[in-house]
């Protein structure tokens, strides 16, 4: 991926294991292009219940197979060449819920 990425879109992604020695294609949410990176979260179908966690309501529209979890607390600053490919993009009611949680939560004191 070379382009310009948006906040909600959701891409398959080479995501790194925490050792940084291999990786699995997964999908992930785009929060933010900062040029040449992008920062990205992990969306899983193993649901979890943390404070940082949301679920997909319209996870089909988003282009997930399966109910998922969009996990806010699992970040990573990647090149964008790691985006395979875009998969689809967060419905409106969705992206609103993640704006809500990561302001709630993310903010520096």
């Amino acid at each position: 991926m070379t382009g310009t990425c948006e906040f909600g879109e959701v891409y398959l992604c080479r995501f790194p294991f925490t050792s940084g020695e291999s990786s699995k294609p997964r999908p992930v949410l785009v929060l933010f292009d900062i040029g040449a990176d992008v920062v990205i979260c992990r969306i899983t179908s193993v649901m979890h219940t943390s404070r940082f966690d949301v679920t997909i309501l319209h996870w089909q529209q988003a282009g997930l197979q399966r109910p998922s979890v969009i996990r806010l607390n699992r970040l990573v600053t990647a090149e964008k060449s790691v985006l395979l490919h875009r998969l689809g993009s967060l419905s409106e009611p969705d992206a609103r819920v993640i704006k809500a949680v990561w302001n709630q939560h993310m903010i520096l004191r």
